[in-house]
């Protein structure tokens, strides 16, 4: 186990950390291979294109096949004629991609042992009648995005409308939201349950 320090805006006490969480050796290979998945799952298939079955035309032949001295040519649809139809088409094309559970939590655990390590996460005690306090502190970094981990509802209704504020409760966090912040805070509450998460393959 690993202690930590907890801050609050009265006191500070430590935390214990489980190694097996938050002293993960960085593996870039697996963290690129995982937030890819993510990042493709996020991606729409709405590109889309008519075929030369799609577009509007008639059907005849625009002219005989012989005799013409021109190129034959079969129909006005053809993708060589202006108007016609697209070759290859990117038609709504399914983008998602699966990755098992076993890499996306190795991913995660990777991801706060490295914030961790650079110390761009800092443990927090966040009360309900603290948040004010912690929303002025938050408000004197304007230009980094900040991420609170919380579970307490209350937490998240009052910084969620937060300008460069993301809020996400511990149950959901993956390796993707930890990398999209530039300083992140865990409500110290969450911290046994997500290494539960982590750990227990839950």
């Amino acid at each position: 186990m690993v202690e930590k320090k907890v801050t609050k805006t009265t006191e500070e006490k430590k935390v214990s950390l489980n190694k097996n969480v938050w002293e993960v050796p960085y593996n870039g290979d697996l963290v690129s291979q995982v937030l890819g998945v993510y990042f493709s799952n996020e991606r729409k298939g709405t590109s889309n294109a008519k075929t030369r079955g799609d577009v509007s035309g008639g059907g005849i032949k625009p002219w005989r096949q012989k005799g013409t001295g021109r190129a034959r040519s079969g129909s006005i649809r053809s993708p060589l004629w202006v108007g016609g139809g697209v070759t290859f088409v990117p038609n709504n094309k399914n983008w998602s991609k699966r990755i098992n559970k076993g890499m996306a939590r190795k991913a995660t655990c990777i991801m706060l042992s490295e914030r961790l390590r650079k110390k761009e996460l800092e443990f927090i005690n966040i009360e309900a009648t603290e948040l004010n306090k912690i929303r002025k502190n938050i408000e004197g970094d304007k230009h980094n995005r900040i991420m609170v981990i919380s579970d307490d509802a209350n937490v998240i209704a009052a910084l969620r409308n937060m300008e460069k504020i993301i809020t996400i409760e511990g149950g959901k966090v993956n390796a993707k939201h930890l990398a999209s912040a530039k300083k992140i805070l865990i409500d110290n509450n969450v911290v046994k349950l997500l290494e539960e998460r982590l750990t227990n393959g839950k």
